[in-house]
């Protein structure tokens, strides 16, 4: 408030008044030198404009017709097919484009020669439209390839040499305009060029004298509001800025200070939801791991135990030791292909000493995949899906099998199974619940599958679900494309 008292007015009301000073001459200036620059720029931009458009179809259109016509001719097209057969232009959308180029340059044009040349232009366009039609028409018709094709050269060449020349008349005609136009252009640019840095020159110098007094009273605060940034963007959210200076500069403080309060508690609050998103991917990790199945496999341990099976005793505990050391990976999110297939291969083998008599399995990986990385606990929960609602739901079992390979620059990852399959209909309900636009099961059916889904895509993009196909009675398959990632 006494700062305020001592300039006697605000920096609102100090920076308003230097803003009307200086726009208020700047506008007049402006719209004077607008007013004598567009009455002339605007026709001479007209004629830029118009003379544009014209070229383009004078350095093409000939070519491209004759081009596009040849092409019917030779391969019995009509103009219907050339697009679809041959990726060319349909010869009518290139002529309905011209006659709506020229229709726009008509209602524009000043010069009347140019206007005559573009009305020629305009009704020759009309007239290889018709010569067009009839060589369209007939160009399938057995014993019209030889007359057709004097026909494109008595007609159609002739039409579009003719439309050519009126377009290069036109193009004469404007320019002979536009260099009229641009020697007035020049003697009003120098007198303007001067009137304007005249009155620049004194409106600059007034407004220095101004603002250099009102710039040195901000800047310190302003400088103590850059040093306090500074420091939180340096991790220091402790940092506050000093209240002085106007009341608006006291005002800008206090809001920062307040921005750099909340912005320390969005900092520890984001820190503890990554702690907790972090303890929520290890609890569904975990639940991707089912309780029966280590039960299952450890009550298959004390079996073959009891049986004096020691070979089969320690293939099955080393494939168990290897499965879950895998599984948690030292803590990491994503592990090579590699190890990814090591930690199938010790699941299926632990299962194949269950189910033995009902499942077999193959899994091929090319060699130049191994290496690539890939979220981890990816393949399991779509070979136990395959193994629990394909192989066992089918009398006599099945094959599992697991392709992993290179596809258009990604890899590719098949899981397909030989079991019982899916009918249309719970293929669709599974579809939509693993891209997420149905709620998970209430008794977590497919958990696994909805699992893998989220986490890839929300790794890889949208591009990188699962595709699920299914035949009820054959089996499912299941695929995954993920980018080429080394490290």
């Amino acid at each position: 408030m006494e700062k305020r008292m001592d300039h006697g007015i605000t920096l609102r009301k100090r920076l308003m008044a230097l803003c009307a000073f200086l726009i208020i001459p700047f506008m007049a200036l402006t719209i004077y030198l607008l007013y004598n620059i567009n009455e002339i720029g605007d026709s001479y931009n007209t004629i830029v404009q118009n003379i544009t458009k014209v070229n383009a179809y004078n350095l093409v259109f000939k070519e491209d017709m004759d081009s596009v016509m040849y092409m019917m001719v030779a391969h019995s097209l009509s103009k219907y097919e050339v697009k679809g057969d041959l990726g060319m232009t349909n010869p009518d959308e290139m002529i309905r484009d011209a006659e709506e180029a020229f229709e726009n340059v008509r209602s524009t044009t000043v010069s009347p020669d140019a206007l005559e040349s573009v009305k020629r232009a305009t009704k020759l366009l009309i007239t290889l439209h018709k010569r067009v039609n009839d060589i369209s028409s007939t160009v399938k018709v057995t014993g019209y390839y030889d007359e057709n094709m004097e026909r494109l050269d008595m007609d159609i060449r002739v039409i579009t040499e003719m439309i050519q020349e009126r377009i290069s008349e036109y193009i004469y005609y404007e320019s002979v305009s536009m260099e009229n136009i641009r020697r007035e252009m020049d003697d009003r640019r120098v007198l303007l060029t001067r009137f304007a840095l005249l009155t620049a020159f004194a409106l600059l110098v007034i407004s220095f004298l101004l603002t250099s007094g009102m710039v040195h009273s901000i800047t310190g605060p302003i400088r103590d509001l850059i040093k306090a940034a500074g420091k939180i963007g340096a991790g220091n959210f402790g940092a506050r800025a000093r209240e002085a200076g106007s009341p608006e500069i006291r005002t800008l403080g206090r809001s920062f200070n307040g921005m750099a309060e909340r912005l320390g508690d969005l900092v520890e609050r984001n820190r503890q939801e990554q702690i907790n998103l972090r303890n929520l991917e290890l609890k569904l990790l975990q639940a991707q791991i089912d309780p029966h199945f280590l039960y299952n496999t450890l009550d298959n341990i004390v079996w073959l135990a009891e049986d004096d099976r020691k070979e089969d005793v320690e293939g099955i505990a080393t494939s168990l030791s290897t499965f879950f050391r895998t599984a948690l990976s030292g803590g990491r999110d994503v592990i090579p292909i590699r190890e990814e297939e090591l930690h199938i291969r010790s699941y299926l083998e632990i299962q194949q000493f269950r189910y033995r008599d009902i499942l077999t399995y193959s899994i091929d990986v090319a060699p130049e995949c191994k290496d690539y990385l890939i979220l981890k606990m990816t393949l399991q929960p779509l070979v136990e899906n395959a193994l629990y609602h394909g192989i066992k739901n089918k009398r006599g079992g099945g094959h599992v099998s697991i392709r992993i390979f290179e596809e258009e620059e990604r890899v590719k990852m098949l899981v397909k199974d030989t079991g019982i399959g899916m009918t249309e209909e719970q293929l669709t309900d599974l579809i939509r619940r693993v891209d997420g636009k149905e709620p998970k099961a209430a008794d977590n059916a497919h958990f696994g599958l909805s699992n893998v889904a989220e986490r890839l895509r929300l790794n890889y993009g949208e591009s990188s679900g699962l595709v699920i196909r299914s035949t009820y009675g054959e089996g499912t398959e299941v695929e995954i494309r993920i980018p080429r990632i080394t490290s």
